[in-house]
């Protein structure tokens, strides 16, 4: 009977040395948990981009200017002076650069200063490069529109404000949508839609609170709670097993050392008989 105890009791303490095992971090709690904190880093990184090309749109946007992120910046085009080569709604990226490197057909889009165009941006090709005009000691550059019969009023080279490097075709209708009053709101929408959770916990922060970090299950949690589960099951029963295995090995000491009793009680009663 002992043996069988301490053979049972062995496998209790085996199970419940699994059971502590299982719940150390395995390798894959290990690799999850690194992604999660990688996704967090590049989503407040995309946050802080977007909330800066945002700053920067609406600054530009309420000073009546066009807005320009690193010297690029993106412009529509709303004539058809450069078709067929530039349509209308065409989207173009264009950079900052130096005037002085202007070639001849290079486009390129500069500030208007006089007759039509005065006030407005305009992008036309180079037709001449950089001259200097001895009258006024400055450099002009001479452009005009691939579709105009006549070329525009030389402009000085700090007119202009960059050359087209492309256009864009995707971002057309993109464009078309963000740039109205709708489309940014919408764009602000979007940002604290998907950054909400982001947005709160960086809110909680600023001013002190204490963020509470939500504990999620995931599948390799769900299956270490099942196998403790099991587990402790196990033990449970092993050990009630145990608790009637000695209940029934006193049941059968006392009912021996009874009946032993009984048998020498008979066995004196017969002795006197004789």
């Amino acid at each position: 009977m002992k043996t069988n105890n301490t053979k049972k009791e062995e496998k209790t303490k085996n199970i419940q040395t699994e059971t502590q095992s299982g719940e150390k971090k395995s390798p894959l709690k290990v690799v999850i948990k690194v992604v999660k904190i990688i996704k967090n880093t590049i989503l407040v990184i995309i946050l802080a981009a977007l909330l800066c090309l945002l700053a920067v749109i609406l600054t530009a946007r309420m000073n009546g200017e066009t807005p320009t992120l690193f010297g690029y910046t993106v412009y529509r085009v709303s004539s058809a002076s450069m078709t067929p080569y530039l349509k209308v709604g065409d989207i173009i990226l264009c950079q900052k650069c130096d005037p002085m490197k202007l070639r001849d057909g290079d486009v390129i889009t500069y500030n208007g200063k006089s007759g039509q165009f005065a006030g407005k941006r305009v992008t036309h090709r180079v037709i001449k490069e950089p001259y200097y005009n001895e009258n006024d000691g400055k450099y002009y550059l001479l452009t005009k529109g691939d579709d105009n019969p006549a070329e525009d009023t030389p402009i000085t080279t700090s007119q202009v404000t960059g050359k087209m490097l492309r256009k864009i075709d995707m971002l057309k209708s993109v464009y078309d949508f963000f740039v109205t009053p709708w489309g940014l709101l919408t764009l602000i929408g979007l940002i604290i839609l998907v950054f909400f959770g982001e947005i709160i916990n960086f809110v909680k922060a600023l001013f002190g609170i204490e963020v509470e970090e939500e504990e999620h299950e995931d599948i390799q949690d769900v299956i270490e709670r099942v196998q403790r589960e099991e587990a402790e099951k196990q033990a449970a029963l092993e050990e009630n097993a145990q608790r009637v295995s000695k209940s029934e090995g006193y049941e059968e000491a006392e009912e021996s050392f009874e009946n032993s009793i009984e048998e020498s009680q008979t066995s004196a009663e017969n002795d006197e008989n004789k």
